[in-house]
């Protein structure tokens, strides 16, 4: 009877432990999505205003988006930051950086860099070495997306993708680790003497999405280079901060700079979800923390994302499932509608040719 009665307090214990698991998960997660954000970012703080007073940053696709809002969010928010702002055009990385110094930037400095000519990238590396004596903070942002169905897009195009959204960040981050090496200072957060990487990366590195085939499989790979390369610096007593952000929709150009079947063409307009996504300079406040924070992946999406993502993590088949009938609908079909119009018009011209030759051959006969 004693033993019975134990056995029973056992698993009223279980029980009872069982349901708190539930009950704090499920208190995180509701938290999680009012914030928009996984559990570890949604409750970091802000870092105070001297955060990264005198380090350098150095950001990639800084010229739009996510890397110009990051400029200008550093520039009206931190004390003493400076700047290396780089993408292709030099004209609009000329305005961003005006933008940041009647923000409050005092050092702002631009270099222009095209991150899918990767024999460029360690020369042009040691150049904004050579601008502040040094980088602190690497931001890996530049990259373009795709709509496009696989079978539609060269495999050129599919190569371009992965050279300027993984590779380029491998070529910048190999070429400035001769300067990264070496015994560092005690204490290994971010606001020291440790450098940091902060990869713009997607939740399309986690899941798979339609249409975005190649934008897929650079973003995943982003992940498991990077999760690697953090722990081999970690064993070799090199360590650096690498903070992967899986990003969900924000309201940037992304969709209509994205490209279609080959590297020259592109999307030309919004998705639905980007027109309603998050807000660029909330998106980089969050990602800022969670570097500082030292944490290795953090996530900022749309709750609906955010809640696909949970899904993808803890029931993988069931979220499979979802992402193949909800992911990204909009943007598949609006490739169809394309694609049944053009093949349409098509079909017209084609059918009124032939119906004008026939009628001069007519003529030509009875002639």
């Amino acid at each position: 009877m004693i033993f019975q009665a134990q056995i029973t307090d056992a698993l009223a214990i279980i029980g009872l432990a069982s349901s708190l698991l539930v009950v704090t998960s499920m208190a995180k997660l509701l938290i999680a999505l009012k914030r928009h954000g996984d559990f570890g970012s949604a409750i970091t703080s802000r870092p105070p205003r001297d955060a990264y007073k005198s380090k350098v940053f150095w950001i990639t696709g800084a010229s739009s988006g996510i890397g110009q809002a990051l400029a200008l969010h550093l520039s009206s928010n931190y004390d003493g930051v400076k700047l290396i702002l780089s993408a292709r055009r030099r004209d609009v990385l000329d305005e961003v950086a005006s933008k940041c110094k009647k923000l409050g930037a005092t050092d702002v400095k631009v270099l222009q860099l095209d991150l899918a000519d990767h024999a460029s990238l360690p020369s042009v590396a040691n150049e904004a070495l050579s601008l502040f004596g040094r980088v602190d903070v690497l931001m890996n942002n530049g990259g373009v997306s795709t709509r496009s169905f696989a079978r539609n897009m060269g495999f050129g195009t599919d190569k371009f993708v992965m050279d300027v959204n993984c590779l380029s960040y491998v070529c910048l981050t190999k070429a400035l680790l001769p300067s990264w090496e070496g015994p560092v200072k005690e204490g290994h957060d971010f606001g020291r003497s440790v450098p940091t990487i902060i990869n713009t990366s997607s939740i399309a590195g986690k899941v798979g999405a339609p249409v975005r085939t190649a934008y897929c499989a650079a973003k995943h790979a982003i992940h498991g280079w990077f999760d690697a390369f953090r722990i081999e610096q970690g064993l070799i007593g090199d360590p650096i901060n690498v903070t992967n952000v899986v990003l969900g929709s924000t309201k940037t150009d992304v969709a209509r700079n994205a490209l279609t079947t080959s590297s020259t063409t592109t999307f030309g307009s919004s998705d639905a979800n980007i027109e309603n996504g998050l807000e660029p300079d909330f998106v980089v406040g969050r990602v800022l923390a969670a570097a500082y924070a030292g944490q290795a992946e953090m996530w900022v999406a749309p709750r609906k994302e955010l809640l696909l993502l949970y899904l993808t993590q803890y029931v993988p088949t069931t979220a499979r499932k979802v992402w193949a009938k909800a992911g990204v609908q909009y943007a598949v079909e609006k490739i169809r509608r394309t694609s049944f119009t053009v093949a349409t018009a098509v079909r017209r011209t084609s059918f009124t040719a032939t119906k004008a030759i026939r009628r001069a051959s007519f003529k030509c006969v009875e002639s």
